[in-house]
């Protein structure tokens, strides 16, 4: 019997065009490769970078594609600059000229006809938010509940949606209290929904609990777990869109 073909995703290589704070802990990273040239990029997809630790070792890092523009092969990649791991390292350290190898983009969010939208999760989750809610048509609403460490990490997200900042002011990162709350407080709103829940694991399965009990039903539910508490580390980008 011969073994099953193995097909790997072609490795390729950006050059850093710029980079900017965006907040104080989040920086975008803009990157530029010909091979991306032409290529449509759909809402939340990312890409898949190989970076190294202290030690030398390679290790892999994902982030979603904040924005993209396809006839120059230009992306941007949005950094949290959480902790001290490869990802937050090289979004605080990338400039103009370093190069970056990559996979993807791969993966992206089906988003099905309905009358609104919900999309909740802390700060690892917004640059997947901000790009979802910019591909909604005008006639379906967006409602958004971002949880972030305070109002300094706040972000524009388009005119149209409704934005729910969340602000741990000295909580913990990574537990689904806050989140709850806000998004158990206004009522369901009326038609049909989906909702997308983006961030800690173990937080996001407990809010889509809370909204499969407020009659939200389970299949209208998208949960992505982009990092794991206990692991700092990889709060930074999406691994395993783990951050």
């Amino acid at each position: 019997m011969s073994s099953p073909v193995v097909r790997r995703s072609p490795t390729h290589s950006a050059r850093v065009v710029t980079a900017a704070q965006l907040t104080p802990r989040m920086r975008r990273v803009t990157v530029q490769c010909d091979e991306m040239i032409g290529v449509a990029i759909q809402p939340a997809q990312d890409v898949e970078l190989f970076l190294r630790e202290d030690g030398g070792r390679r290790v892999k890092r994902r982030y979603t594609i904040r924005h993209a523009r396809s006839d120059i092969g230009e992306f941007d990649l949005d950094v949290l600059l959480h902790g001290h791991g490869p990802g937050a390292t090289w979004g605080a350290t990338a400039v103009r000229g370093d190069t970056v190898e990559f996979q993807g983009p791969r993966g992206k969010l089906e988003l099905s006809c309905a009358d609104w939208h919900l999309l909740a999760g802390d700060e690892s989750a917004l640059p997947a938010i901000a790009a979802v809610c910019e591909a909604l048509p005008a006639t379906e609403a967006a409602i958004a509940f971002v949880e972030v460490g305070d109002g300094s990490d706040e972000l524009p997200l388009p005119a149209a949606t409704q934005v729910h900042w969340v602000h741990r002011d000295g909580a913990d990162i990574g537990t689904p209290a806050l989140l709850g709350a806000a998004i158990a407080a206004p009522p369901i709103p009326p038609g049909r929904g989906h909702a997308y829940l983006m961030g800690e694991t173990r937080s996001m399965v407990a809010l889509r609990a809370l909204l499969e009990a407020r009659g939200v039903a389970h299949e209208a539910i998208f949960v992505k777990g982009y990092w794991n508490i206990g692991r700092p580390d990889r709060i930074e980008g999406r691994s395993p869109n783990t951050p």
